[in-house]
């Protein structure tokens, strides 16, 4: 079979969906973001990638701190809205149960079974986007079994 060259994108489908967590002007912000993932293993280091545009972006840098947390199937209407509504219009610390860990300024979510906290490393600039790069300090998990 041929193959068919189909221009340059990423093509890694499906992505992740994950609720990202900072604090704000002081208050915990939560926006949904796809682009998310693993860099190295050891030290545990992940990235989430969004756009410059973002209310979150700020918080990010500021407190050098941002969590990564992962929404349960039930959660997918307020995940939904995390990703439609902004910060800079809607106070969405009220939405979730917030909890901090080690790090004291990387606000989580106690509904999700998965959340992480991470210290910033590094970010990288791109024209739209900015690749926030942590070290996971201590990630958390619900008990379900």
């Amino acid at each position: 079979m041929a193959k068919i060259n189909l221009g340059a994108d990423v093509f890694l489908y499906p992505m992740p969906v994950t609720l990202v967590g900072a604090n704000v002007k002081g208050k915990p912000n939560f926006l949904t973001a796809a682009f998310c993932g693993i860099m190295n293993p050891h030290p545990p280091i992940i990235y989430v990638a969004l756009n410059k545009a973002h209310y979150s972006n700020a918080g990010i840098k500021e407190n050098r701190t941002f969590s990564v947390n992962i929404p349960s199937a039930e959660m997918v209407r307020v995940t939904d809205y995390c990703g439609l509504a902004s910060g800079r219009d809607v106070d969405k610390s009220r939405l979730f149960r917030v909890f901090y860990g080690g790090l004291e300024t990387a606000p989580m979510i106690q509904e999700c079974p998965l959340s992480m906290e991470c210290r910033l490393v590094q970010t990288l600039d791109f024209r739209m986007d900015e690749a926030f790069v942590g070290e996971s300090f201590r990630p958390t998990v619900t008990k379900t079994f």
